[in-house]
């Protein structure tokens, strides 16, 4: 759960969505604090002046081309590598978006720019989106990116299970395809609609975030059609990336090698990647990845688990440079599941549970102190974001036992949770933690200990013992970013696959999320963002611990960390665990 913060699994499923999500739009620009906030990380030489920051005295290195890195990460990808079937979470995207590439990214301006497409136009009502793809860009195996091989991408993962899901206002045709019309070559129109009803059009300013998501994925149509016949292999992927598989061991490594013919150039006309190729291997444990990269068995690791950053906070950074992010970051919280019959669906017992927390206390023994206590699901920085959302972080025995007594005096029934975390010694330890803070209110604690891999399958399908769950999501700017886990569309019955994971069915949380979405201006969008996070507060739907804080750690001859540039000449952003791989450089001097 929550403060000792675990880079992890349900948050990033599918959408890292908005976090790589980046051309040309006709939106109005919002201008808020999130147009300020993204870090990026570089290589340039520092100074000891602080007024000098800009103009380093040391010019940088240039990026060398050769050689190669093994990265690390916690979890192994569920169904690759089709970006249809992929259940991915923020590893998974980092080594996905090696081979494929998204139509639009978000660069550190916070705006969405275009990758493989090269412009997305909307009309003046933000409810059809016109797209324009790059010319001259071909995939691995020599098949050309046109409109055909994107509309079949778009048709192939926005009409799958999962990523469906997160579509429901993209207009459907009759026979249930997506309504995307072909106009051209290398053109096309995608058309939005309520549900899916192609007659109620829906105003979606922000939809072009959505083309950099993984259902903006691209992937090689021949391969694709291999893939269904049974002919070509799921795991060997085949997209426009600057790098290639090679070979892929579930649960051990991938190794991806450069591609010769990719089509991206740096700022000085040098073509990309500069890697010859990089091993990703996967390491559940952060403090063993850890141990991983200080032997030098790795070159560099990504992890939310507070106690190895602390760690690499003290390194010698002439051994070891670490980037850290705290804005735009994932909430830690208790994930509960509403659908469950018993008491977590007493508001009084969930808020209950929520002010017998210590947060601070959760975040100095289990965290090292790293973390802040979090008194909502939208982290500082984001849409929707408020010191003020009338939820009171501080413990309050005293009244979370009143709370339960009201409760079990009605009922007559006593107050038992299955709480289930992951097999991680860190994560037991917060589980421990929270039972002896229920236990003085009078509830009772059963732990259940999951296996990683399973989590987010138990989540999705709602499983018999799935109550709560510690939890780390929500990772993002924009509060349409989130809608498909808190809409009421997606809250399916249990053993039916729900992206509402915690089965929230609230008018006023719908309300707020259409208002996100359709707002006319950023204001609006925004004012129904906050509509959101305070009806959570209110309610104590979930129960937020920290917000969360990654470090990516690396040796210093890993460079290009932060420094890639999209096709338009726009720094991309840098979410950190999130690294672009074709600016990555190995300095072999």
């Amino acid at each position: 759960m929550g403060s000792m913060g675990r880079l992890r699994r349900g948050g990033a499923l599918l959408l890292v969505i908005g976090l790589v999500a980046a051309g040309c739009s006709k939106k109005e620009e919002d201008a808020s604090p999130n147009s300020a906030a993204v870090t990026v990380a570089t290589d340039a030489v520092p100074t000891s002046d602080p007024t000098a920051a800009t103009t380093p005295t040391t010019e940088a290195p240039k990026p060398q081309y050769g050689g190669s890195i093994v990265v690390s990460g916690e979890s192994e990808v569920a169904n690759p590598w089709t970006p249809a079937a992929m259940q991915c979470d923020a590893y998974c995207h980092q080594r996905a978006r090696t081979f494929f590439e998204p139509l639009t990214a978000l660069g550190v301006d916070n705006k969405v720019h275009g990758v493989l497409a090269e412009s997305f136009t909307p009309n003046d009502a933000f409810t059809q989106w016109t797209v324009q793809l790059r010319e001259g860009v071909t995939f691995h195996d020599g098949t050309p990116l046109d409109a055909d091989a994107v509309i079949q991408n778009l048709q192939t993962s926005g009409t799958a299970l999962l990523i469906s899901k997160a579509l429901n206002d993209v207009a459907k045709n009759p026979d249930g395809s997506l309504k995307i019309e072909k106009t051209g070559p290398m053109t096309f129109v995608v058309y939005t609609g309520s549900n899916g009803d192609a007659n109620t059009p829906v105003s979606w300013p922000g939809f072009d975030r959505a083309l950099g998501s993984q259902w903006g994925l691209i992937a090689s149509p021949t391969w694709l059609d291999g893939v269904a016949a049974g002919t070509a292999d799921p795991t060997m992927a085949v997209g426009t990336g600057p790098f290639m598989v090679k070979n892929f061991d579930p649960g051990e490594k991938l190794v991806v090698e450069r591609n010769p013919d990719y089509w991206q150039q740096d700022a000085d006309g040098n073509q990309l990647p500069y890697l010859d190729s990089i091993e990703f291997r996967v390491i559940q444990d952060p403090a063993t990845a850890g141990q991983a990269l200080r032997s030098g068995d790795i070159d560099m690791f990504s992890t939310g688990y507070a106690s190895v950053i602390a760690d690499f906070r003290d390194a010698d950074p002439a051994e070891f440079v670490m980037d850290e992010r705290t804005e735009f970051v994932a909430t830690n919280y208790i994930l509960i599941n509403l659908d469950k019959p018993g008491p977590l669906q007493d508001k009084r017992v969930r808020c209950a549970l929520s002010k017998a927390i210590d947060r601070q206390e959760l975040i100095d023994l289990v965290a090292g102190g790293i973390g802040t206590p979090a008194n909502g699901l939208f982290s500082p920085g984001q849409e929707g974001y408020l010191e003020d959302n009338g939820f009171d972080p501080a413990q309050d025995i005293a009244g979370a036992k009143a709370l339960i007594d009201e409760y079990v005096a009605e009922t007559g029934e006593s107050v038992t949770v299955p709480y289930g975390t992951t097999v991680a010694a860190i994560n037991a330890q917060t589980a421990e933690l929270l039972k002896g803070y229920w236990a003085e209110i009078g509830v009772d604690t059963t732990i259940q200990q999951v296996p990683q891999d399973q989590y987010i399958t138990n989540a999705l399908f709602g499983v018999p013992d799935f109550y709560a769950y510690g939890w780390s999501s929500h990772s993002g700017v924009t509060a349409d970013e989130q809608a498909f886990w808190w809409s009421s569309v997606n809250a399916a019955p249990e053993g039916q696959l729900a992206l509402n994971f915690g089965r929230i069915r609230d008018p006023q949380v719908d309300a707020g999320l259409a208002q996100a979405r359709s707002g006319a201006t950023p204001d609006e969008r925004r004012a129904g963002a906050e509509a959101v996070n305070r009806r959570f507060a209110e309610e104590c739907y979930q129960i937020p611990s920290s917000w969360g804080h990654v470090g990516t750690v690396r040796t210093p001859t890993v460079r290009g960390v932060g420094e890639t540039l999209l096709p338009d000449g726009t720094p991309g952003a840098v979410f950190t665990g999130f690294v672009w791989p074709q600016s990555l450089w190995l300095d072999q001097a």
